[in-house]
Protein backbone atom coordinates (compact mmCIF):
# COMPACT_ATOMS: atom_id res chain seq x y z
CA UNK A 1 0.00 0.00 0.00
CA UNK A 2 2.89 2.40 0.75
CA UNK A 3 4.24 1.99 -2.81
CA UNK A 4 0.78 2.47 -4.34
CA UNK A 5 0.25 5.99 -2.97
CA UNK A 6 3.30 7.57 -4.65
CA UNK A 7 2.39 5.87 -7.93
CA UNK A 8 -1.16 7.19 -7.71
CA UNK A 9 0.14 10.68 -6.98
CA UNK A 10 2.31 10.61 -10.13
CA UNK A 11 -0.55 9.32 -12.28
CA UNK A 12 -2.89 11.99 -10.90
CA UNK A 13 -0.38 14.76 -11.62
CA UNK A 14 0.13 13.58 -15.19
CA UNK A 15 -3.60 13.42 -15.76
CA UNK A 16 -4.06 16.92 -14.35
CA UNK A 17 -1.37 18.28 -16.66
CA UNK A 18 -2.84 16.70 -19.78
CA UNK A 19 -0.64 13.60 -19.78
CA UNK A 20 2.67 15.34 -20.20
CA UNK A 21 2.08 17.46 -23.27
CA UNK A 22 -1.02 16.10 -24.97
CA UNK A 23 -2.58 19.57 -24.82
CA UNK A 24 0.24 20.90 -26.98
CA UNK A 25 -0.20 18.01 -29.41
CA UNK A 26 -3.91 18.80 -29.72
CA UNK A 27 -3.17 22.42 -30.60
CA UNK A 28 -0.71 21.33 -33.28
CA UNK A 29 -2.90 18.54 -34.65
CA UNK A 30 -4.10 19.01 -38.18
CA UNK A 31 -6.85 17.78 -40.41
CA UNK A 32 -6.65 17.36 -44.15
CA UNK A 33 -9.32 19.09 -46.20
CA UNK A 34 -9.84 19.26 -49.96
CA UNK A 35 -11.60 21.16 -52.68
CA UNK A 36 -12.03 20.41 -56.37
CA UNK A 37 -9.71 22.20 -58.77
CA UNK A 38 -12.64 22.27 -61.24
CA UNK A 39 -10.45 21.09 -64.12
CA UNK A 40 -11.87 19.07 -67.00
CA UNK A 41 -10.66 16.05 -68.96
CA UNK A 42 -8.99 17.02 -72.26
CA UNK A 43 -9.28 20.72 -71.40
CA UNK A 44 -7.53 21.22 -68.07
CA UNK A 45 -8.16 24.67 -66.74
CA UNK A 46 -9.75 25.09 -63.37
CA UNK A 47 -8.34 26.65 -60.22
CA UNK A 48 -4.68 26.47 -59.18
CA UNK A 49 -3.47 25.07 -55.87
CA UNK A 50 -2.26 28.56 -54.94
CA UNK A 51 -5.71 30.05 -55.63
CA UNK A 52 -7.38 27.41 -53.43
CA UNK A 53 -4.86 28.11 -50.66
CA UNK A 54 -5.61 31.83 -51.01
CA UNK A 55 -9.30 31.03 -50.35
CA UNK A 56 -8.34 29.40 -47.05
CA UNK A 57 -6.01 32.25 -46.13
CA UNK A 58 -8.74 34.80 -46.92
CA UNK A 59 -10.99 32.92 -44.46
CA UNK A 60 -8.24 33.30 -41.79
CA UNK A 61 -7.41 29.59 -41.91
CA UNK A 62 -3.79 28.64 -41.31
CA UNK A 63 -2.42 26.23 -43.93
CA UNK A 64 0.33 23.87 -42.71
CA UNK A 65 0.85 22.20 -46.11
CA UNK A 66 -0.69 22.05 -49.57
CA UNK A 67 -0.52 19.40 -52.28
CA UNK A 68 -2.33 18.31 -55.40
CA UNK A 69 -4.40 15.17 -55.44
CA UNK A 70 -6.95 13.06 -57.23
CA UNK A 71 -10.33 12.23 -55.71
CA UNK A 72 -9.96 8.52 -56.54
CA UNK A 73 -13.52 8.32 -57.83
CA UNK A 74 -14.11 6.18 -60.93
CA UNK A 75 -15.07 8.25 -63.95
CA UNK A 76 -15.43 7.49 -67.64
CA UNK A 77 -12.81 8.94 -69.97
CA UNK A 78 -14.88 11.63 -71.65
CA UNK A 79 -13.62 15.03 -72.71
CA UNK A 80 -15.27 17.88 -70.87
CA UNK A 81 -16.17 16.12 -67.62
CA UNK A 82 -14.35 16.72 -64.31
CA UNK A 83 -10.95 15.02 -64.11
CA UNK A 84 -10.99 14.49 -60.34
CA UNK A 85 -8.09 16.81 -59.49
CA UNK A 86 -8.28 18.27 -55.98
CA UNK A 87 -6.25 20.52 -53.75
CA UNK A 88 -5.39 18.94 -50.39
CA UNK A 89 -4.55 21.12 -47.40
CA UNK A 90 -3.46 20.37 -43.84
CA UNK A 91 -5.08 22.86 -41.46
CA UNK A 92 -5.57 23.07 -37.67
CA UNK A 93 -8.40 20.84 -36.44
CA UNK A 94 -10.05 23.81 -34.75
CA UNK A 95 -10.48 25.55 -38.11
CA UNK A 96 -12.33 22.69 -39.83
CA UNK A 97 -15.74 24.34 -39.54
CA UNK A 98 -14.41 27.56 -41.06
CA UNK A 99 -12.94 25.53 -43.92
CA UNK A 100 -16.30 23.82 -44.41
CA UNK A 101 -17.96 27.22 -44.64
CA UNK A 102 -15.42 28.11 -47.35
CA UNK A 103 -16.36 25.00 -49.35
CA UNK A 104 -13.56 22.65 -48.23
CA UNK A 105 -14.47 19.15 -47.05
CA UNK A 106 -12.60 16.62 -44.87
CA UNK A 107 -10.34 14.38 -46.96
CA UNK A 108 -11.73 11.42 -45.01
CA UNK A 109 -14.89 11.73 -47.14
CA UNK A 110 -12.81 10.59 -50.15
CA UNK A 111 -11.35 7.23 -49.06
CA UNK A 112 -9.78 6.61 -52.50
CA UNK A 113 -8.08 10.01 -52.75
CA UNK A 114 -4.33 10.19 -53.24
CA UNK A 115 -1.71 12.85 -53.74
CA UNK A 116 -0.35 13.40 -57.23
CA UNK A 117 2.25 15.76 -58.67
CA UNK A 118 0.91 19.21 -59.51
CA UNK A 119 0.97 19.90 -63.22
Amino acid sequence: MRMLLPVLAVVASLTACGGGGEGADARLAGIKVFKSMDSLQCRGGGVSLAALQAQLTAANIQVHSAECGNDGQPAPTVCGIPDGRIGIFDIPVGQASAADAAGFKPLTTLPGAKTVPCS
